[in-house]
């Protein structure tokens, strides 16, 4: 079979229905090459390709790679041009990560003593990413993810994204966290820079455990019609950078809660991915363009509590048939 093209810039793309990756694992090569066959083998048309840098804590400036906390970038490479390879759509989302945080700390709270230094900085990060994007053949690069307090700088915004259409000329999006996509609500300022509105959502569903798809599905009504209306205001398609459930019985109220504690329940994370495919499955692709799943873990095991990787569970099941447009 000859080898598949990135989209260009100019053509819409493929709707995206597919699984993101953590790469983590300076030693992983093999599982991850082993993960793009196996999603791919599975009807998987899109993988997102997560890849973190580090700053030290909330105040410092200094954006930077620890490549000893990450595959090689000839590794990373490899990975991309595999999934191209087999034909499977990619998405890149670079994104920061703390070395030291304090309970209310993480990326959406950075607050350096000089937003230029970090600004710099995190452009030459994220610039470097799309080169590597740009000769792997990324259909689609996240600018950022969920950098809430940068996200009213759009002076700053507009010269990084500036930076990154030199090098790279694929689709562009960014990472709004579910509660924080509207401008006026202290959201991105940006998104008239991009080609697609792109936002997590790890909104509660449910108050306990026991509910059923029907009531899960009335509880997406007003989700779902606030961020159509958002996209309809800024004329352009949305899709989730991460939708997910881990597999914990409180996972309906608690979805964001990746050290949640608790009992394994299959059920609720079942009935969570049946209600997204149940409200999402029909929304036209020039609303809606998709989600990423998150997320495939190689090696995943469905008995590991507080699991978002679907290996082995009966939500997987209704997730392949999801992306295979059924």
């Amino acid at each position: 079979l000859p080898v598949s093209k990135a989209t260009p810039a100019s053509a819409p793309l493929a709707q995206v229905r597919g699984f993101s990756i953590q790469l983590t694992n300076p030693s992983g090569r093999a599982s991850y090459l082993k993960a793009v066959d196996d999603l791919a083998d599975m009807g998987c048309t899109w993988i997102n390709f997560v890849v973190a840098a580090r700053q030290p804590n909330v105040r410092s400036e200094n954006v930077t790679i620890n490549w000893a906390n990450l595959p090689s970038e000839s590794d990373i490479r490899d990975i991309l041009n595999h999934a191209h390879e087999r034909h499977v759509h990619t998405m890149l989302m670079p994104i920061v990560l703390l070395d030291e945080a304090g309970p209310t700390e993480w990326r959406g709270k950075i607050d350096p003593p000089s937003w230029d230094v970090w600004f710099a900085t995190y452009t030459k990060y994220i610039t470097f990413m799309a080169g590597m994007a740009t000769d792997c053949h990324v259909d689609l690069f996240c600018v950022g993810s969920e950098l809430l307090s940068t996200e009213p700088k759009k002076d700053r915004w507009t010269k990084c994204i500036a930076q990154i259409r030199q090098g790279y000329h694929g689709k562009l999006t960014y990472s709004a966290n579910w509660d924080h996509y509207r401008p006026e609500d202290g959201g991105p300022t940006f998104w008239d820079q991009l080609d697609y509105i792109g936002m997590n959502n790890y909104n509660e569903l449910a108050q306990a455990p026991g509910a059923t798809v029907p009531q899960l599905d009335e509880a997406w009504k007003p989700i779902k019609k606030d961020i159509l209306a958002f996209a309809a205001e800024e004329n352009k398609p949305f899709f989730f950078t991460e939708v997910g459930w881990h597999n914990l019985q409180n996972t309906l109220k608690e979805p964001w809660n990746y050290v949640a504690a608790g009992e394994i329940n299959h059920n609720e994370q079942l009935h969570a991915y049946e209600s997204f495919v149940d409200t999402w499955k029909s929304v036209p692709s020039s609303q809606f363009m998709g989600a990423f799943i998150w997320e495939w873990r190689p090696g995943a095991k469905p008995d590991e509590r507080g699991s978002y990787s679907l290996q082995g569970t009966p939500a997987l099941e209704v997730v392949k048939k999801w992306m295979r447009g059924s």
